[in-house]
C-alpha cells in the first residue's frame, strides 16, 4: 500500500504530460530500478529515488552532452538509505557517485542507466563495505 500513495501522482503527471510539455521547468518524472523499483524525480541537478524501503538522494556534480544534445553523460554525488525488513541491523546507509548516460527518447521522455559505486555503514558487518550498484530508468520532463 505504500507504493500506492506514489503511483496515483505519477499517473496523475502522466495524463496531464502533453500539456505540460511545452515547457521546460527542469523537472521530471518517472519510474527506476535503482534499490528496487520505485518512482524517480528530478528537478535541475537534484534526483531522488523512493520506494516502499530505499530513498536515495543525489545531486549532479558535472555533466557532459552531445552536439545535438540528445545524448548526456553525467556524475552525481549522494546518499542512500535502505531498510533492512523486520531486523534494524540489516539496514543500510551511506554514500555513492552514480555515473550515468541520459538519452532523449522522445521530445519529453527520457531514459537513464547508471552505474553506482557506494559505501555503506550497517550494524551487520556483512552488509557494509564498498559495492556497485547499477539503475535504469525512464522519467517525463515538464
Amino acid at each position: 500500500m505504500k507504493s500506492l500513495r506514489f503511483a496515483l501522482p505519477l499517473l496523475a503527471a502522466v495524463f496531464s504530460a502533453p500539456s505540460l510539455a511545452n515547457g521546460n521547468s527542469g523537472f521530471g518524472l518517472g519510474v527506476a530500478y535503482d534499490l528496487g523499483v520505485g518512482v524517480t524525480g528530478q528537478f535541475r541537478g537534484t534526483s531522488v529515488f523512493v520506494n516502499s524501503d530505499a530513498l536515495a538522494v543525489d545531486v549532479r556534480i558535472e555533466n557532459f552532452s552531445n552536439d545535438l544534445g540528445t545524448a548526456h553523460a553525467y556524475i552525481d554525488v549522494g546518499g542512500f538509505y535502505e531498510d533492512g525488513g523486520n531486523y534494524d541491523y540489516n539496514d543500510r546507509a551511506g554514500v555513492r557517485l552514480p555515473v550515468g548516460l541520459t538519452f532523449g527518447i522522445a521530445p519529453s521522455l527520457q531514459a537513464y542507466i547508471q552505474a553506482v559505486p557506494n559505501f555503506a555503514f550497517s550494524d551487520n558487518e556483512s552488509k557494509e563495505g564498498f559495492g556497485v550498484d547499477g539503475a535504469l530508468g525512464v522519467r517525463l520532463r515538464f
